[in-house]
């Protein structure tokens, strides 16, 4: 990223710029159309496969690029500038995979990563539930023992990212109270799926509700341990998802910013350009200071992962939380700058106004995040005040 870019190796460099050229190729132009048809065509997905950005983080064993978490957070910040439910594409595929990486048995792994890591299937994570939120604890889908040495799964999810377009969900749901997490394939007798359009934003990014009527899930289907679902395997997978939102979310800032600069250098009202008005400037300003904070932020949080730092989840928690409210306001004055022209689906603004809104709720709100970021800081406050009495 522009500004940080001393702080990259000359490998991260390089594919950063490979993945803004893709952007700017082959989605930027695009973008608002497929927001308008409310989907992605399978051409993208296709070019998004091809150049292994469907199993970026996955290692080459399994047909993954083996890329580290700084070289995914670039990708994300790029697709992120050209469109969010691209991005979220790329996002839901790393959660999945990556927490079957690491919970996942021998089996599962050889069954489902190349797939995956090759784009031959789509993958969602299946976690929020029409009554639950954002309360992971809160599941009400079953898991039932059918007799034998397999499961029956029953009950609904709803907001599901990518479903519409998914070969495999990972499901999240209750074996005898405790939570489980289980391989179901989308063409599963049982299951149906029910696209949610005419979202706020986000609108091609496949979202659908998600039933389960006594869909049959095999024993060796089940990931991790049972007891686990939550604290291991979902709390493993959004953490790669709250990484890859802050990046994106910071994308889009970028989206917000450089085309705000491109309108107030070129609109003129009389004979002075909307960038010679003081006000025009100072919304300027703040979109880009905010962009410059928010480039370090995600750079420190990816690199926090791939050191296994344990301040990886704080960090990521600050750079999720300081790029999806940056983008909102980036969004808004994007809006503000090009006055009515901003207003209608002809401009990206009114595109990036929309997503920068889902960004504040998906993989945990902006209050979730201030309930969990209040607690660490006030945590550490008390360790440093012990120390010095």
């Amino acid at each position: 990223m522009t500004g940080i870019l001393d702080l990259l190796t000359s490998s991260q460099a390089a594919r950063y710029q490979e993945f803004q050229s893709f952007t700017s190729d082959k989605i930027q132009h695009s973008a608002d159309q497929w927001d308008r048809d409310q989907r992605l065509p399978d051409s993208i997905i296709t070019e998004l496969a091809e150049a292994g950005y469907l199993g970026s983080t996955l290692p080459q064993e399994f047909g993954g690029a083996g890329w580290d978490t700084v070289t995914f957070g670039l990708l994300s910040e790029a697709l992120g500038r050209g469109s969010s439910s691209v991005a979220v594409l790329v996002t839901v595929q790393a959660m999945v995979t990556m927490a079957l990486l690491k919970w996942g048995t021998p089996a599962q792994k050889a069954e489902w990563l190349p797939p995956l890591a090759k784009g031959r299937m789509l993958a969602a994570f299946a976690l929020t539930e029409p009554g639950a939120g954002s309360a992971t604890d809160s599941l009400t889908t079953q898991l039932i023992p059918d007799g034998s040495d397999g499961f029956t799964l029953h009950g609904t999810k709803r907001w599901i990212s990518c479903a519409q377009m998914a070969s495999v969900f990972l499901v999240f749901a209750k074996l005898e109270g405790q939570p489980v997490a289980c391989l179901v394939p989308g063409n599963a007798p049982g299951l149906l799926i029910e696209p949610i359009t005419d979202l706020l934003g986000f609108r091609a990014a496949g979202l659908a509700q998600v039933s389960f009527d006594g869909v049959t899930v095999p024993a060796g289907n089940i990931v991790g341990k049972v007891g686990f679902a939550i604290s291991h395997v979902a709390t493993l997978g959004l953490q790669h998802g709250r990484i890859s939102t802050a990046c994106s979310g910071l994308g889009l800032l970028r989206g917000c910013f450089e085309e705000s600069i491109a309108y107030a250098s070129n609109r003129k009202i009389g004979e002075s350009y909307v960038g010679d008005l003081g006000m025009i400037r100072s919304l300027i300003t703040r979109m880009g200071t905010d962009l410059q904070a928010g480039r370090l932020l995600c750079f420190h949080a990816c690199r926090a992962e791939d050191d296994h730092d344990p301040a990886a989840f704080e960090k990521t928690l600050v750079a999720k939380y300081f790029t999806s409210r940056a983008a909102g306001l980036a969004a808004s004055d994007a809006v503000q700058i090009r006055g009515a022209s901003g207003c209608h689906d002809s401009s990206s603004a009114a595109r990036y106004y929309r997503d920068s809104k889902i960004m504040q709720i998906i993989e945990g709100t902006t209050q979730i995040h201030e309930q969990l970021l209040g607690k660490v800081f006030l945590g550490q406050a008390a360790r440093i005040a012990s120390k010095t009495v």
